[in-house]
């Protein structure tokens, strides 16, 4: 008696089984064994039938489309642990007949032949399995493409599992077994021509179908990368791929990108695509995945519309070996653009289609180094510092390793543990050899950029800082750092008003980097939007309370505002974070002997007092003096400042924690040295 019902059906095969049964029988019948152990108990527990053996092969139903694919992805995770040998997986929900303890019928063929095509360590499955399984959020598969499959007389729907460790297929295999088809088929001959007479209705309505499938889309969001691999040390990988693919987008005058420090603010969010797309203000978002075996990368990256409905319009695949794995990023950004009808011009193709190759060892001893420039305490610089001497060990021509030396010492300064004048010379020398070896790196030139404006307050010559950093603009308008830069430079000399144009760009592309909304925060200060200012870092310091350049500002707007109570208190966090216990006993003392201003000049004394046996800069006294309204002592401390090269000076001539001197003539002498507005 033959029963017919709808079934879902794994079938799984050992990858080389008949070879090594040919070289060696007894390691073959010992893996069969082994492979029945694995599979066997995973079936039972999953709510299958293990139907039958057929040389390496075991067919099995399971009522369940789920449980089916639940079951593949054990039996995959299990073996790639304890068998020697790599198996391959196809499933297919579909009618089988049961009859004298066998099973017949097209759902067996379609899994058989699904099978025989996936990649060894992976999971094919059909689009009547994917319909099933597309509610559960912990199962995810990728649209492969539409097949013809061995003795099936239609085009399959074919889609791979994606999960930790599980292999997906290359883009080679991809062209080859979908050839120039990328979208799901249409199964019947009405749909089909359903389909023709509505294209021929808009094609001669005059409008172009292309627009309707692929929507402008000109905001873009690239989510954090998934590493799907084995090898769940490459945190330097994931970070790489992500800030590559976002930097290579960067330079499409036609796209705004977010930037990568905003992305990671979805890194394992449960927020859904129209969610993030809203909360970041863009129409696309940009999914990627990758894996690497041995010294091969495969990146998979998928384009989904936000609105009017979420949709996935384009997906591809791209595999190189991790020497050349900079063309992945570059095809990545072609592709993109020749998909949303983006014409290139020809500095942006010209970049784009630059050939490009990197030693491997030192690629990744270059973003190990990044990610602990990242950290920013002085043990993580001290590592980064390490892993970029690496890289240049490994390739002494590797230019970007000489931009994150540059990133390393600058950040040394910037957070106070060593003085401009040690890190100073470090870094010039790093951007002079990194120019010397890649005069195109807008890394690099973007640094020099911003170099060269706080270089001006000696050379009085902000005409070129001014060139200088428009052309970075014009090279990558999405450089969010050098916008909110640009917006400060032009409040420096004498137009915050219209920098805030830039600063609000840069915050738009970068809105939760905290370095972006600090400038920011700054630049509001500087034009007088003080309350605006103190939004921008409360936001700031609620997200990280202990912030190295949003808590000075923050003390900077307390102080515009008149409240110098939360002044004094955001004064002394700041030297509790830093650990200066002398600045911190001054400040006390001072506010007891006589509030604010006194706490502000005991302490700037205190300094003084102690300057032989630490690092005290001669510009934060002369702030502090300013805070106190002592005006002789503050001008001879940013004197002093000014003859120490502390690039911070560039700000007196806009900053309004220095109105109180502006009449003053040693203050406006001190602008003409710098070539600054004096009115």
């Amino acid at each position: 008696m033959s029963i017919r019902r709808l079934a879902a059906i794994m079938f799984t095969d050992i990858v080389g089984y008949t070879t090594l049964m040919g070289k060696d029988s007894e390691k073959a019948l010992e893996l069969l064994r082994k492979n029945r152990e694995i599979q066997r108990p995973l079936i039972r527990k999953h709510g299958g039938t293990w139907l039958k053996e057929m040389g390496d092969g075991i067919l099995a139903q399971f009522d369940s489309a789920n449980d089916a694919v639940r079951c593949g992805i054990a039996i995959q995770k299990t073996a790639r642990n304890k068998l020697k040998g790599q198996i391959r997986i196809g499933i297919h929900l579909g009618d089988v007949t049961t009859e004298n303890g066998d099973v017949f019928g097209d759902g067996v063929n379609i899994a058989s032949r699904l099978q025989a095509v996936a990649d060894p360590g992976g999971i094919y499955i059909s689009d009547s399995v994917e319909h099933a399984i597309r509610g559960n959020t912990d199962i995810h598969s990728k649209f492969l493409g539409a097949i013809q499959l061995k003795n099936v007389d239609y085009l399959v729907n074919t889609f791979y599992i994606v999960a930790k460790g599980l292999s997906v297929p290359s883009l080679k295999k991809r062209k080859d077994l979908s050839g120039v088809s990328r979208r799901p088929v249409f199964k019947s001959l009405y749909t089909y021509i359903t389909v023709t007479l509505i294209f021929v209705a808009i094609v001669t309505s005059g409008i172009w179908i292309k627009n309707k499938i692929n929507p402008k889309i000109k905001s873009i969001v690239v989510l954090p990368v998934e590493n799907i691999s084995d090898n769940e040390d490459q945190e330097w990988l994931t970070a790489g791929i992500h800030n590559a693919l976002i930097d290579e987008l960067s330079r499409i005058h036609a796209f705004r990108i977010i930037s990568q420090k905003s992305s990671m603010k979805y890194d394992n969010t449960n927020m859904t695509i129209p969610e993030i797309a809203r909360d970041l203000k863009v129409n696309g978002v940009i999914t990627a995945s990758f894996h690497t075996i041995e010294d091969r990368v495969n990146v998979q990256v998928r384009l989904i519309q936000a609105f009017p409905r979420e949709r996935q319009i384009w997906e591809q695949a791209y595999e190189n070996t991790m020497q050349k794995i900079l063309s992945i990023y570059k095809d990545f950004a072609k592709d993109i653009a020749n998909e949303l009808n983006i014409r290139l011009s020809p500095n942006e193709d010209s970049y784009i289609s630059r050939p490009s190759e990197v030693n491997p060892k030192a690629y990744e001893a270059y973003l190990r180094g990044l990610s602990y420039v990242e950290g920013a305490t002085e043990a993580d610089l001290e590592k980064s510092l390490d892993y970029f001497q690496l890289a240049l060990e490994i390739d002494s021509t590797y230019a970007l390793a000489y931009y994150g030396l540059e990133l390393a010492w600058s950040s040394y300064s910037q957070h106070g543990f060593l003085p401009s004048s040690i890190t100073g010379p470090k870094c010039q020398e790093a951007i002079r050899k990194a120019l010397e070896l890649d005069s195109t790196l807008v890394e690099v030139q973007g640094l020099v950029a911003i170099g060269d404006m706080y270089d001006a307050i000696y050379r009085g010559d902000w005409k070129d800082a001014d060139l200088g950093i428009r052309k970075i603009i014009d090279i990558n308008p999405n450089y969010s750092f050098v916008l909110v830069y640009y917006g400060h430079l032009l409040g420096i000399i004498g137009r915050p008003i219209e920098g805030l144009k830039y600063s609000y760009q840069a915050i738009e592309l970068d809105p939760f980097n905290e370095l972006i909304q600090a400038v920011h925060a700054m630049n509001l200060k500087n034009a007088r939007k003080y309350d605006e200012a103190f939004q921008v870092l409360q936001g700031l310091l609620k997200a990280d309370p202990s912030q190295g350049m949003g808590l000075p500002a923050l003390w900077a707007v307390y102080h515009e505002k008149g409240q110098y109570t939360e002044a004094l208190n955001i004064a002394k966090k700041i030297y509790t974070i830093k650990g200066n216990d002398l600045a911190i006993e001054a400040m006390e003392a001072g506010s007891t002997e006589g509030g604010y201003q006194m706490a502000m000049q005991r302490t700037a004394e205190k300094m003084i007092a102690y300057r032989d046996t630490a690092y005290f800069p001669s510009w934060q006294i002369g702030t502090l003096y300013t805070r106190a309204g002592l005006k002789k002592e503050a001008l001879d401390w940013l004197w002093k400042a000014y003859e120490d090269q502390d690039g911070n000076i560039v700000v007196i001539g806009v900053d309004p924690l220095f109105d109180i001197l502006r009449e003053e003539a040693r203050f406006k002498e001190l602008l003409g040295k710098m070539n600054l507005p004096v009115d």
